[in-house]
C-alpha cells in the first residue's frame, strides 16, 4: 500500500512573518522550498551543461549533490528517505550490493583505472544518479507536488536552447558558424548537435503531457503548443533515428497498456498532429547547409548494405568491445573503462553505444545482473502504477508522461549513451521517480 501523501503537515516551516510564494509555491514549507531548488536544477542543467565533453557530466554530478544536501538540511532527522529504507529491506540489499561490485571492479581494475581522476568521477557519478532517484523517489511519495511545474521547466529550458540556437547560427558574428562542421560541433549548450537529440526528446514527451493534461486556457495551451512545436521542430531537423525510434516505441507500449484505462480528447490528439506536422515543415524550411537530419536518416538507412552500416558500425563496436574483456567478464575492467581499452575500433568515441556492452565493461558480469535486476524490479512497479491508471485520475498524464521518458530512454540505450551521458541519466532518475509517484498525486489540476 502507497503512503500517503502529506498535503500541509509533517513538514518543516522556515521562519517568516511574510506570505513568500513563487509559481504558487508556499515558500514559508521547506518541502515546497526545495521544490523550488529543483525547478531551478533542471533549468540549470539543460543550459549549463552539455553532453559531448565528459567534464559536463561532472556539472551534472554537481547539480545532483547540491539537490541531495538541501534535502538532508531541509528534513534533516525527519527525512521520508528513512522510512522508504526501512521498508524496502531488499531493493536497498541489492542496491548496496551493486554498490559493492562496482567499487571492487573499479579498485582491482587491471587497467588502474582507479588511479585516474576521470574513472573516480565515473564511479561517483553512477552512484550520485542512484542517489539522486532514490531522494527525488521518498520526496515526491511523501509530498503533494505540482509535477506540472517540473514538466514545464523541462520544455521550457529547450525551447529557449532551440531559439538562442537559431539566433546564433543567423546572427553570430563568426564567419565559420555557418559551415556544417563548426556549427554541429558548437551546438549551444549541448557541445555537439548530433548528441542533442534525447535531450529534445525529453523536451518532446513533457510537452506532449503538458499538451494533453492543460485545462480550457488558452494561454496554455498556446504557450505549450509553441513550446512543443519548437523542440519537435528541433528533433527532427537533427534526425537522430534513436530518438525518434524510441519515442515511437515507448509510445506505443504505454499506449497499449493503458488502451482501456485512458479516454483521450480527439481535438486534441489532432492539433498535436497538427503541430507535429508543422514541426515537419519548420525542420525542411530550416535546413541550413543543404543539411536535414530526418532525411539524412533515411538515406543513410536505406544506403546501408549490411546491418553494421544501418547501425552506423555498432554491431562492429560491440564486438571488438567485448572481445577486450578477455578473462575480466566476471567483474569487468572498471568505471570508465571503454575509454583506455587498448586499440580499439571506434577511437574517437567515450562509450561502446549500448547499455549492456557499457556496463559489461564497467562492472562485468556480477555488476550488470545486480543493476539489472534493480532496473526490472523498478520496471515492475512501474507498470504496475501504469496498470491503476484510471480515466478520472488528477496526475494521469504525468505519469504516461514520465513512463514514456524512461522508457524511451531505456531503449535509446540500447543504441546509445543514455546511461553515460550525464543529462540523460539525470532525466532518467527524474522521471523514473515522477512515473511511480505520480500516481499519488491529489493536488494542483490548475494551468500555469
Amino acid at each position: 500500500m502507497h503512503a500517503k501523501k502529506m498535503l500541509t503537515g509533517g513538514h518543516r516551516h522556515l521562519m517568516t512573518q511574510h506570505n513568500l510564494s513563487a509559481f504558487g509555491l508556499d515558500l514559508r514549507a521547506g518541502h515546497n522550498v526545495l521544490y523550488l531548488l529543483l525547478l531551478i536544477l533542471v533549468f540549470s542543467v539543460a543550459v549549463t551543461t552539455g553532453t559531448w565533453d565528459i567534464g559536463n557530466s561532472r556539472v551534472v554530478l554537481y547539480h545532483e549533490l547540491l539537490f541531495i544536501v538541501a534535502y538532508i538540511l531541509v528534513f534533516r532527522g525527519g527525512m521520508p528517505l528513512l522510512q522508504d529504507i526501512r521498508q524496502r529491506p531488499f531493493v536497498v540489499a541489492l542496491v548496496l550490493l551493486w554498490a559493492v561490485s562496482i567499487t571492487v571492479s573499479l579498485w582491482q581494475s587491471p587497467l588502474g583505472l582507479r588511479h585516474l581522476t576521470i574513472a573516480q568521477f565515473r564511479y561517483a557519478e553512477t552512484l550520485a544518479h542512484i542517489a539522486f532517484f532514490a531522494v527525488l523517489y521518498s520526496f515526491f511519495r511523501a509530498f503533494s507536488l505540482p509535477y506540472r511545474l517540473l514538466f514545464a521547466a523541462v520544455l521550457l529550458s529547450y525551447a529557449l536552447i532551440v531559439v538562442h540556437a537559431f539566433m546564433t547560427w543567423h546572427f553570430s558574428p563568426d564567419p565559420g558558424i555557418h559551415s556544417h562542421r563548426t556549427w554541429f560541433s558548437h551546438f549551444p549548450f549541448t557541445g555537439h548537435a548530433r548528441h542533442a537529440g534525447y535531450n529534445m526528446m525529453v523536451a518532446c514527451i513533457a510537452g506532449g503531457a503538458l499538451w494533453m493534461s492543460s485545462h480550457e486556457k488558452l494561454v496554455s495551451l498556446a504557450a505549450f503548443a509553441i513550446g512543443l512545436f519548437l523542440v519537435g521542430s528541433c528533433l527532427i531537423w537533427l534526425g537522430g533515428r534513436g530518438s525518434m525510434l524510441s519515442v515511437v516505441l515507448a509510445l506505443s507500449i504505454v499506449g497499449w497498456t493503458v488502451r482501456k484505462r485512458v479516454a483521450i480528447s480527439a481535438s486534441r490528439v489532432w492539433l498535436l498532429i497538427g503541430i507535429v506536422v508543422l514541426a515537419l515543415a519548420a525542420a525542411e524550411l530550416a535546413s541550413q547547409f543543404g543539411f536535414n537530419g530526418l532525411y539524412n536518416s533515411f538515406a543513410r538507412s536505406l544506403a546501408a548494405d549490411d546491418l553494421n552500416r544501418l547501425s552506423s558500425s555498432r554491431l562492429a563496436i560491440w564486438g571488438d568491445t567485448l572481445s577486450k574483456l578477455n578473462s575480466h567478464w566476471l567483474m569487468g575492467l572498471g568505471s570508465q573503462a571503454y575509454l583506455f581499452l587498448p586499440d580499439k575500433l571506434a577511437r574517437k568515441t567515450s562509450m561502446p553505444h549500448n547499455m549492456i556492452v557499457q556496463f559489461l565493461v564497467e562492472w562485468g558480469i556480477v555488476g550488470t545482473l545486480l543493476f539489472l535486476t534493480i532496473l526490472v524490479n523498478y520496471l515492475r512497479a512501474g507498470f504496475a502504477e501504469l496498470l491503476k491508471v484510471y480515466g478520472a485520475m488528477v496526475g494521469k498524464w504525468y505519469l504516461l508522461g514520465s513512463a514514456i521518458v524512461v522508457l524511451a530512454l531505456m531503449l535509446h540505450g540500447l543504441t546509445d549513451g543514455t546511461f553515460y551521458h550525464g543529462k540523460a541519466s539525470f532525466y532518467m532518475a527524474m522521471f523514473a521517480a515522477v512515473w511511480v509517484t505520480a500516481g499519488l498525486t491529489k493536488n494542483v489540476t490548475t494551468d500555469v
